[in-house]
């Protein structure tokens, strides 16, 4: 079709070139070739033809210090030229040596080493400003950017100290905030379900800044409600509300018989037309929506013209095609990664910020070359070609030492005629000793005799004792401790987990419950024990509240369990469905760990059903009973300890009142005694302490708030009080007896220890407001295990 890129054009010239081409010229010295350094076979024939027929004139732009010594590769180009017939007359018998004229006034050369690619261009800009304090012009000097991805860091830094600067390089489209966007809009169309997506994706694009800009209000809330409720897969129509981007963004791509990369363009470009027409946008970020759509206008053609060559996707697929849209993945990620943004500006005001090529044949009093590390000046060998090196040498084809050459040329160029030289490079190297300091910057260390003063930024790293951590109980913080006591809207007093939180460690009860220093709020698509636990008191409670409806009373009998095993099966769907908000109209899907949970949800639930079917007739007193109080009172204060909780389920029979609280872990039924419940020594059973709390709230509150409302008095001798777990541990043992173990003898009537458990309770209490008490760490490490404030303290 007569196209071509420009190095065929350049052949095409040279292979055609001759007198019949030059014949108009009217004064053949008027050619004239300047700055060239590594030519080309078709740049070395045509400059060499006008050299010899046309008397051209040739400007090199070299120094001495390279070009008269073998050893530098910066000269390697220009060494072939001189020993050229044609070329090598077009040199001066004597070069000059800009750099032997800095070596004798030992001009001094500024050497940086910072601490990352940030820490240079932060340092950079703190340079720039105490020289120009001292009177450096902005528009003599050049900041010369190898790692053009610091143009950002760069251009924030230096803001405040130059009025006017031009931008001369291109950066790449990879390095903006655009291509991680358009990644997770991608992934969001590679995860979706059956008009659900994916909550890690969903949150991702809702805390993006784009997304946000659009309207603050909504994107907060959504991904509020999605860590409050837990929801793993969020349906579309409550993600595509009134908010445009938001109904742009969140829809589903179905080709509908077209290729799933046209689709999916189409969808990319609709959505950064509507990013960037935002008015909260910035004038970069809608630059940046510019190139985007730009590129995707291009690629957009090319699939459209090649569509009999891409993937289709059967019409009406409500489905995504999951390794279409993959393929599209990885051919955007390979074709982005050649994109730059060209920018420019007005050459002659101003600071100048350029990439190293852009620096060619210009020259500066001031310069400040950044990123001097191997890896990014010179820049890593690009090896996207399928010839070996060995083949490229032998046919004279540029290899990684012409570039290698080409760099050390343009890096020696630059500071040739230099007055005043700032170099920087990253003084810490990744794990594998990697991008170390450049070999250029060696070579100036080592071989140029500059006067070179090198300082390196770093902080010193003075680790000090380990030592132990206590807060101390002023005024601010009685007041939050006190403020327990009031609870709030759910809950009332101080919680028997608390509790148990306050013995194991007084310093993590005051970082979770003073100072409120929470574990960050996630979705929590792993299933873990806390997960499952919740889904069999759930499950367990719906049973009975369930059947006790139905009946209208509270009495449960053997033949209320007949149906037990499906009405188990539903109400599991039904917990699933709540706990991920998952569409109430579908049949749930089990699959993965879901199928897991599911299993052992059911298997627990069918145990404790079989187990109470053999225990009834009962009748359930309580479930999930919440609001219980109990105050203690404190004898160094006018006021009271209020103590609160749930409890997760009470029932009588003839005598006997069970307080019952589900466990899925390994708790254990046995303890030494009361006092070692409340003791910071040695292994003490959690799950009886906090149980024994449930007993002891119930028993003193008063009422007994059962199913339908039914109260007792608080005075029952006759009715014994039995607390007890029901976990994995002893759930499907066939001797399996409900209650605690005190010192292996079964606790029969929980009543009679209360005296102790009160007095032992009162004085942890006592403790816990005793202002002159402090919340210290743990002692017994092996608390801290398990700690989510270990990186707090230090164990």
């Amino acid at each position: 079709k007569g196209f071509a890129y420009e190095g065929m054009l350049y052949r095409a010239v040279a292979e055609g070139i001759g007198d019949a081409g030059t014949e108009k010229l009217r004064d053949p010295q008027s050619v004239v070739f300047a700055g060239f350094n590594a030519l080309t076979g078709a740049e070395e024939k045509i400059i060499s033809f006008f050299a010899a027929r046309h008397a051209a004139r040739i400007y090199w732009d070299v120094d001495g210090y390279y070009v008269n010594n073998v050893i530098q590769e910066a000269g390697t180009f220009i060494r072939q030229y001189q020993e050229d017939p044609v070329l090598g007359k077009t040199f001066a018998r004597d070069i000059p040596s800009y750099f032997q004229e800095k070596i004798r006034s030992q001009n001094e050369v500024q050497l940086f080493g910072a601490a990352q690619p940030l820490g240079q261009a932060k340092l950079m800009a703190q340079v720039l400003k105490e020289q120009t304090g001292r009177g450096l012009n902005p528009e003599e000097t050049v900041v010369v950017l190898a790692d053009e991805k610091l143009l950002m860091p760069v251009l924030h830094g230096i803001s405040g100290t130059v009025e006017k600067l031009n931008v001369t390089m291109g950066f790449p489209l990879t390095a903006t905030p655009f291509f991680n966007f358009i990644e997770l809009l991608i992934d969001l169309q590679i995860t979706r379900r059956d008009g659900h997506f994916n909550h890690r994706q969903v949150l991702g694009l809702l805390g993006h800044p784009y997304v946000v800009a659009a309207d603050p209000v909504s994107a907060s809330a959504k991904r509020k409600d999605i860590l409050k409720y837990n929801w793993v897969h969020i349906p579309k129509s409550y993600l595509a509300t009134e908010v445009p981007l938001h109904r742009i963004i969140f829809r589903e791509v179905l080709p509908s018989g077209a290729s799933v990369a046209v689709a999916l363009v189409q969808y990319l470009q609709s959505v950064i037309q509507e990013v960037g027409a935002l008015s909260a946008v910035g004038d970069f970020d809608k630059e940046y929506a510019f190139h985007f759509l730009k590129f995707f206008n291009v690629l957009e053609s090319v699939l459209i013209d090649r569509r009999d060559a891409v993937h289709e996707t059967p019409s009406g697929s409500g489905r995504p095609d999951v390794q279409g849209i993959k393929s599209f993945l990885r051919l955007f990620r390979q074709l982005v990664r050649l994109q730059k943004i060209p920018f420019s500006g007005e050459p002659l005001k101003g600071l100048q910020v350029m990439g190293v090529l852009e620096t060619r044949n210009l020259d500066f009093r001031n310069v400040f070359v950044l990123s001097l590390n191997e890896g990014a000046f010179p820049a890593a060998g690009n090896a996207g070609s399928y010839i070996p090196h060995n083949i490229r040498k032998a046919y004279g084809l540029p290899t990684r030492t012409h570039q290698d050459a080409m760099y050390s040329y343009l890096f020696y160029r630059i500071l040739q005629r230099a007055e005043n030289i700032f170099l920087f490079y990253n003084s810490e190297t990744d794990v594998l000793g990697q991008g170390e300091m450049s070999r250029y910057l060696q070579q100036l260390l080592f071989e140029s005799g500059l006067n070179i003063r090198k300082r390196i930024l770093h902080n010193p790293v003075q680790p000090g004792a380990i030592t132990p951590v206590t807060v101390q109980k002023n005024a601010e913080v009685m007041k939050h401790l006190l403020k327990l006591n009031e609870g709030n809207a759910y809950f009332k007093g101080i919680s028997p987990s608390a509790l148990n939180s306050y013995i194991e460690c007084r310093l993590q009860f005051y970082l979770r419950h003073i100072a409120k220093i929470r574990e960050p709020n996630e979705v929590e698509e792993e299933l873990d024990a806390r997960v499952l636990g919740n889904f069999l008191h759930k499950v367990m409670e719906n049973f009975y509240k369930n059947l006790a409806a139905a009946k209208g009373t509270s009495v449960v009998e053997k033949s209320d369990f007949n149906d037990a095993a499906e009405i188990i099966d539903r109400l599991i769907d039904r917990v699933f469905i709540d706990s991920y908000r998952l569409d109430p109209a579908r049949k749930v899907e089990y699959g993965g760990q879901r199928l897991v949970v599911r299993e052992i949800v059911r298997r627990f639930a069918s145990r404790i059903v079989q187990m109470d079917e053999a225990y009834a007739p009962f009748t359930i007193e309580a479930l999930e009973h919440e609001g219980l109080t109990h105050a203690v009172k404190i004898d160094l204060f006018p006021y009271e300890a209020i103590l609160g909780g749930k409890i997760d389920r009470v029932d009588s029979k003839d005598d006997r009142l069970r307080i019952i609280d589900y466990k899925t872990g390994k708790d254990e039924l046995e303890f030494q005694s009361i006092s070692s419940l409340f003791s910071r020594d040695g292994k003490r059973n959690k799950a009886a302490f906090q149980t024994l709390l449930y007993a002891l709230m119930y028993v003193k509150s008063g009422r007994r708030n059962g199913t339908q409302g039914a109260t007792h008095s608080k005075d029952s001798p006759a009715r014994k009080v039995v607390p007890g777990l029901i976990n994995r541990m002893n759930l499907f043992d066939d001797d399996f007896e409900f209650g605690l173990k005190v010192d292996r003898t079964p606790v029969d009537d929980v009543r009679s220890m209360f005296p102790e458990f009160e007095e032992n309770l009162k004085a942890l209490f006592e403790e816990l407001y005793d202002p002159k008490q402090v919340f210290d760490q743990t002692t017994n490490t092996e608390n801290c295990k398990l700690c989510p404030y270990r990186q707090i303290c230090y164990r």
